[in-house]
């Protein structure tokens, strides 16, 4: 029987590891049910993924089910190189002596060895990939594994890409596209997998069955095209679908952003230049003989190397400074100076430095910086609105503070803007704490205004930076 606790743990380290890989889940569900798709998931959009399960199965298959998708993404199995799929149809039409008697009867064979290529490869990719989750995830549990998914895969077409294990004489836990080299190695025997068995041939029907199912999955993947379609749709009174864990790190339909403490203005420099540049232009640049330089395989097929080359340029910056009674000057001086440190980084003749307390003290390009107006009140969500005339969704924005004003009307006014929007607190001098402690003492909360906002709330809307500079 399988240990159904120790699946659960499985699961919610892979769930613990996907947080820290910033990877967003979400789980869809199809109002068409379908006997032959059983699971299935799919990449929504960057770093987000969608898993989709069919409902209504026993909790021990709807955990090995959401086990195996989250295995297929954690080992990044949505990116099947074209190039990979060219060399395929090379190879195949290079061992046709084998493959030729396997295929269908057919007037128009000829015609068809694109489509009969283009199976044949989706099936050994697919079967590959299971032998690699399957020797990851399973190996210890195969056995009651095999025996739990056949109840519930007898009808599909896809059958053996759920049940496919690494043969005996091959070692497990590889990755799939080597998995992928010796089921092409072992052509015979590999074919009798995807066939009818030993020696047999593939039928028209399997064919025209795994279309199918590809078709269905499709359709159901269409009507579900991005995670925030999911939140909307989910209901707070949905308890059966939460409790089944199908909104997993969805936090009211926004992921958290990031959030990091400062030591020193050395520091908050490098993300003043880091988040000061935005991305121009984005490419994929391939070397498709980085493995054979190096003799990393011996193959048919070759296994490019890709890489993301990103053109960064320097974005239009807007920082609204706090200037306030309650910031000391000497930190604003010093925020000052950080800024002109970080020059190169971001556009200076068309940014901005908007210094406010309860209305504006001044508004200067960040070529021009040379003296700050400081002292008044707190009203920084007026110098919010403000900024807007300065930003698009290219640009980036900054806001400096000790954070002693209303910061529920911060994200209010900041929950429209389109720019990445940075929160950088001072934690001043005294005590070191740490980013939680400060932000329960800071705020809203700590001037008992009526909506109290959490860090999690907070930085659903802005990235956070506590700056804790040493006395």
């Amino acid at each position: 029987m399988i240990d159904q606790d120790c699946f659960d743990g499985r699961r919610a380290e892979m769930d613990a590891l996907f947080e820290r890989l910033n990877i967003s889940l979400s789980y869809i569900n199809s109002e068409v049910q379908n006997d032959s798709v059983l699971s299935f998931s799919y990449r929504a959009a960057r770093g987000e993924y969608c898993i989709y399960i069919k409902e209504n199965i026993d909790s021990q298959t709807y955990t090995v089910c959401d086990l195996r998708e989250k295995g297929r993404i954690l080992y990044n199995h949505f990116t099947r190189p074209q190039a990979q799929k060219k060399q395929f149809d090379t190879f195949f039409r290079e061992n046709m002596p084998v493959i030729f008697f396997r295929l269908p009867e057919d007037k128009n064979i000829n015609q068809r060895m694109g489509l009969y290529s283009t199976y044949i490869y989706e099936r050994f990719a697919g079967i590959s990939q299971a032998m690699e989750v399957n020797s990851k995830l399973f190996k210890d549990d195969w056995a009651e594994v095999r025996i739990l998914l056949e109840k519930n895969t007898m009808t599909s077409a896809r059958k053996q890409e759920y049940l496919s294990y690494p043969q005996k004489d091959w070692p497990q836990g590889l990755d799939w596209m080597t998995y992928m080299l010796l089921l092409c190695g072992d052509m015979r025997r590999a074919l009798d997998q995807i066939g009818s068995g030993d020696g047999n041939k593939i039928k028209t029907s399997d064919i025209s069955a795994y279309s199918s199912e590809i078709r269905d999955e499709k359709r159901i993947k269409e009507t579900h095209e991005t995670r925030k379609t999911i939140v909307d749709g989910c209901g707070a009174d949905d308890d059966e679908r939460v409790r089944r864990g199908r909104t997993t790190q969805i936090t009211g339909g926004a992921a958290l952003h990031s959030v990091n403490e400062c030591d020193n203005f050395d520091q908050f420099i490098n993300i003043l230049r880091e988040r000061g540049m935005v991305d121009k232009r984005r490419r994929i640049f391939t070397d498709m003989l980085y493995n054979v330089n190096r003799n990393k395989f011996n193959s048919d097929i070759f296994i490019p190397r890709r890489r993301r080359v990103i053109d960064k340029t320097p974005a239009v910056v807007c920082i609204l400074l706090d200037v306030s009674g309650s910031v000391p000057v000497v930190f604003l001086k010093r925020i000052v100076h950080t800024i002109i440190q970080a020059e190169g980084f971001f556009d200076k003749e068309k940014s901005r430095l908007v210094c406010w307390s309860d209305s504006l003290c001044s508004d200067t390009p960040l070529n021009e910086l040379l003296k700050l107006t400081a002292g008044g009140g707190t009203i920084l969500a007026s110098g919010i609105e403000y900024c807007k005339k300065y930003l698009d969704e290219d640009s980036a924005f900054f806001i400096v503070s000790d954070f002693q004003d209303d910061i529920g009307d911060w994200i209010m006014a900041a929950k429209n803007i389109r720019a990445r929007k940075t929160a950088v607190g001072y934690a001043g001098p005294g005590p070191r704490v740490n980013l939680s402690e400060w932000f329960l003492r800071a705020g809203s909360n700590a001037n008992s205004h009526t909506t109290e906002i959490t860090l999690k709330e907070f930085s659903a809307v802005f990235d956070m930076v506590l700056l804790t500079p040493p006395c």
